[in-house]
Order: C-alpha cells, then sequence, then structure tokens
C-alpha cells in the first residue's frame, strides 16, 4: 500500500480519442520540503543525532500536524563534524541530506516507519537488510542489463586547500577571484598528483580538482590528496533486471522490496554476487514481473580488468566452442553421406545378382550409424545448458530417422540375399 500525496495529474488523449489519466505521487518523506531551516551558526563539535533532531523540531513546528513526524530509531555512530552553519534558504529535506546523509563523515539513510498510527523518522546506517531468495537464470531472471561506468576515474589529481585571503572579519572568503592553497610548495613545484601508472595505462590522463575547505596547510593537503586516490574506486556497476517475483506464487518466502539485498546469479554476464534494490517498476496488472534497479556497486581496478577479461574469455570460449562443433556436424555430414553410397552400392550388387559378404557389410553399416549418433550425442552434451544448438538437434532426429529407415532397408536386403541363395534370378 502507498501513503504520501499527489503530486502532479496528467490527462491525455491519444489517437484512438481515449481519454487516460496518469498521477505523479511523492512518499510522506516529501512532507519534508514544505518546511525551511533558520539560520545558525554552529559553535564547536555537534553530533550528527543533534543536528538531525534540530532539524525535525524545526520542521514539526512550522507544518500541519499530519505532515510531522517523531524522532525514531537513530543507527548511526557518534560522529561531529564541523559543519559551520545551517543555511536559511533550505527546506528540511535538503538540510537533512546535505549536511548529514551526504556528509562523507557521517552518512546514513533515512526511512519512514509507523506504529501505532504514530510516524517515525528513522536514521539508519542502511535501510533494508539480506534476504534468502535469489535471482538467477533458470528459475526467475528474464531479462538483465549491466554497465559498467569507469568516467569517475581520476588519474591526475590537482588537491585544493582554503582560499589564501579572508575577509576583514577572519571569516572565509567566497570570493572566486581569490586563489587557493595548493600542494606546489611540497610537491616539486607541482600543483598535481599522478595516481598508479597502472591506472593510467588503463584509462589515460584524466585531470580532475578537488576542494577540501578545511585544509590549511601544504603537507595536509598533500596527504588528503594522495589518500584520495588511494582510495578512489575505478568504475560503478549498475543492474537493471527484470524479475519475477515468484513469492506471489508461495514459492519464494519474501516479496521484493526497496532497500533489501538479494542475491543475484548470472553466469553469462559475470555476475555472482549480492545486490541492493534502490528503484522499482511495478506492473499493477503482471505485478509478478517487477523491474528492479540495484545501486550502484563499486569496483576495483583488478575487478574490472577481471570483469572485462572473463566476459571476452566466456565470448571466445563458447565461439571456439561453436565452431568446434560446426566441424564436427559438418564431419558428421560427410560419413553421412558416404554410409548413404555404399547402401547404395550394396543394394546395386544385389540387384545385379553378385551378393557380396551382406553380413559384414550390414554390421559395418549399422556400426558406423550407431557411432554417428553417439558422436551427435557427445558433441550436444558438451554445449552448456543455457546455449540451444537447434542444429545438432535437428541432425541427431534425423540421423535416428536415418536409423530406422535404414534398419528396414537391410531387413529388405537380408531377404532379397536369401532369395537369391536360394537359386533365384531376375528382378522380382
Amino acid at each position: 500500500m502507498f501513503e504520501g500525496r499527489i503530486l502532479q495529474p496528467t490527462t491525455d488523449q491519444g489517437d484512438d480519442r481515449v481519454l487516460s489519466e496518469s498521477y505523479l505521487c511523492e512518499d510522506e518523506k516529501a512532507y519534508l520540503h514544505d518546511s525551511i531551516q533558520s539560520w545558525k551558526k554552529i559553535e564547536g563539535n555537534r553530533t550528527g543525532e543533534q543536528l538531525f533532531r534540530e532539524a525535525l523540531k524545526v520542521h514539526n513546528e512550522q507544518v500541519e500536524e499530519y505532515k510531522r513526524f517523531e524522532v525514531g530509531y537513530i543507527d548511526m555512530p557518534n560522529l561531529s563534524d564541523n559543519v559551520r552553519f545551517i543555511d536559511d534558504t533550505s527546506d528540511t529535506y535538503d538540510t537533512i541530506t546535505d549536511k548529514l546523509l551526504d556528509n562523507d563523515n557521517i552518512g546514513g539513510e533515512i526511512r519512514i516507519r509507523k506504529e501505532d498510527g504514530v510516524r517515525y523518522l528513522d536514521w539508519v546506517q542502511e535501510v533494508g537488510e539480506k534476504k534468502d531468495n535469489d535471482i538467477r537464470l533458470r528459475k526467475n531472471l528474464l531479462e538483465m542489463t549491466k554497465e559498467l561506468d569507469p568516467t569517475e576515474i581520476v588519474t591526475k589529481l590537482f588537491p585544493r586547500g582554503k582560499r589564501l585571503e579572508g575577509d576583514e572579519d577572519g571569516e572565509e572568503s567566497q570570493d572566486q577571484s581569490k586563489p587557493r592553497l595548493t600542494i606546489a610548495d611540497v610537491n616539486d613545484g607541482k600543483e598535481y598528483l599522478l595516481a598508479d601508472q597502472e591506472l593510467i595505462n588503463e584509462f589515460g590522463i584524466q585531470a580532475k580538482s578537488e576542494t577540501w575547505d578545511g585544509v590549511t596547510q601544504a603537507n595536509n593537503l598533500l596527504r588528503v590528496g594522495k589518500q584520495f586516490l588511494e582510495d578512489q574506486l575505478v568504475a560503478t556497476g549498475k543492474f537493471t533486471i527484470k524479475a519475477l517475483d515468484l513469492s506471489l506464487l508461495d514459492i519464494d518466502p519474501n516479496r521484493f522490496w526497496i532497500g533489501n539485498t538479494y542475491h543475484v546469479y548470472n553466469p553469462l554476464m559475470n555476475v555472482n554476487e549480492d545486490l541492493r534494490i534502490v528503484g522499482m517498476t511495478i506492473k499493477i496488472n503482471e505485478p509478478e514481473q517487477t523491474e528492479l534497479d540495484f545501486g550502484d556497486k563499486d569496483v576495483t581496478l583488478t575487478e574490472y580488468q577481471n570483469s572485462l577479461t572473463k566476459e571476452q574469455r566466456d565470448y571466445t570460449n563458447l565461439q571456439q566452442r561453436v565452431e568446434g562443433q560446426s566441424r564436427t556436424i559438418r564431419k558428421l555430414e560427410d560419413n553421412i553421406g558416404n554410409t548413404d553410397q555404399r547402401v547404395v552400392d550394396l543394394r546395386r550388387q544385389i540387384d545385379e545378382g553378385t551378393p557380396p559378404d551382406y553380413e559384414e557389410n550390414i554390421n559395418t553399416i549399422l556400426d558406423r550409424i550407431q557411432g554417428l549418433v553417439g558422436e551427435i550425442q557427445r558433441v550436444s552434451q558438451s554445449v552448456p545448458s543455457d546455449e540451444t544448438m537447434e542444429s545438432i538437434d535437428s541432425t541427431l532426429r534425423e540421423l535416428k530417422e536415418f536409423q530406422r529407415t535404414q534398419e528396414e532397408n537391410n531387413s529388405m536386403i537380408r531377404q532379397r540375399i536369401e532369395w537369391l541363395e536360394e537359386g533365384n534370378t531376375g528382378n522380382g
């Protein structure tokens, strides 16, 4: 069940002159956009929990009762951060997001929880939990898209610290005409740092500046710049999956839901890991076919290279296997042609009244056919279970039918030879 408000109704008329209406809705967290925080200068360190409680207090004072939140579970470490001020032009949602959730030193996620008619706003490290049901080929995985995005990688970093000049009151200047602190004085005159050569070899030179307003010393700026290069991840993996929600058929124990983590297995795309749902598209008329968006997965250089290498290797192996099987099929077709010719020759000799060693010839033909069938079966079994080699299956069916027909012909040949050996002549 959805709880929130209708934000934007839209009416459409199609080519068939049928009117339809659609509605853009938002959940109850959007109520936090309906209040504006007061300007506040913060002296000293304040914990994230204190800022969270104060922001909700200001919100509740400004809005109607049905838009208010009680402070819920706070499952965050007791970190403090020098947030110097609260902006009086930002709403409560943006303030919580900017000062807490998107703050690298704090972080976390918020969720709405209702108990006994009371709406609570929880602040936890991560919403959701690990679920037992998985998503895999030949079970519930219908479609999957995987995207590796290495565009944010930095191989040449220009660290920037605080601005070198302030105003008369000693406040940090926001005038962009003032230069910032660089590492040139402690880095042989160079304002930049280079990443490992392995990264440069993989991605080339990709320059970017990063700013640390709180850093006032060049040595400290050099240290945090080096740490940034060491900690960065080279790519993010994004996944979109269309899967069957088998919980609706009582096959899986849990429904798919945003925030929860599920194991995804797709060997064809080199995916065998736990992934977290961050978005869902549910068809009301087909709720079992759900489209799932999985959050960005950070990828190291080794994982990035291994993923590309394994996918290329798997593709090459499959291509080589198919080519090998095609050669085997052509060879089998040649053998079938030779067997057909052997049968034609045998029948011609019988018709001419010169019986050959029919038992040896018949047994040779049957052994050859049996060997061909066994070879086809061996080739067919070597195909990956998730790949269909229709040409092999078709050839196998044709060979089995040929074997049946040949056995009937062989029976007729035996009867014809026995008739000739009894002294009969002619074609009858």
